[in-house]
């Protein structure tokens, strides 16, 4: 199946927003030993927080928010290490584990702020795309048929281009797409949104806005 791709916008983005909650603040608030917030409003209680983690020791701090968001997903060893790695480069595209990987920019942008740039900058690329088919279709477009419909806009040169060349080929099921692509969203019947990490897809690794792209079926249903 041909599409015709239009890339509408990219935007890159240090914050996601709505990534901490009401109780996300009083829960962490907590665990940095704050005292009572009364009713505080979730803007107050996020300066609360930010005041409460200065003073602790970065490095003491990010494990506490790791431990947090994480729960029981990691060991002590882990905690130790992503926190001590964290304040040497951005873990949201360098560790491993590319399914920690938004997580992992959620901390990091909390960190981030509260420390006033002691953490590294992570940033996000949204892309918002049309891709419009020359025929009828009866499937919906999914994390790994996006990317590989982006793939020909994208620098062959690129990481994700080179890391993934078989999935997104069609030659071997593209798994990692769910770890990629942190979040996508119909907008419209041939619109679509996609938040990923800009390691894997930035302004800089797009070489045309509007191209020809296709997809077979057995791709899109992987």
């Amino acid at each position: 199946m041909k599409y015709q791709v239009t890339i509408e916008d990219i935007d890159s983005i240090d914050e996601i927003e709505n990534k901490w909650n009401h109780d996300d603040y009083v829960n962490l608030l907590e665990l940095f030993e704050f005292g009572d917030t009364g009713d505080a409003t979730d803007q107050d209680l996020k300066e609360l927080l930010y005041l409460a983690i200065s003073e602790y020791e970065p490095q003491e701090a990010a494990e506490i928010v790791l431990r947090y968001k994480f729960q029981d997903e990691l060991n002590d060893g882990q905690y130790e290490q992503i926190s001590n790695d964290m304040l040497k480069e951005n873990v949201a595209e360098k560790h491993s584990d590319i399914s920690l990987h938004s997580r992992l920019f959620d901390v990091n942008v909390f960190l981030y702020k509260a420390y006033n740039g002691k953490f590294p900058h992570a940033k996000a690329s949204v892309i918002q795309f049309s891709a419009v088919s020359d025929a009828p279709v009866d499937y919906e477009i999914d994390k790994a048929a996006a990317l590989r419909l982006l793939s020909p806009g994208i620098n062959s040169h690129a990481i994700l281009q080179r890391l993934f060349k078989d999935q997104i080929s069609g030659e071997v099921a593209f798994e990692e797409a769910n770890d990629i692509v942190w979040y996508f969203k119909k907008l419209s019947d041939q619109k679509y949104e996609l938040i990923t990490s800009d390691y894997w897809i930035n302004k800089d690794d797009i070489i045309a806005s509007s191209f020809e792209a296709q997809l077979d079926m057995d791709e899109a249903e992987d």
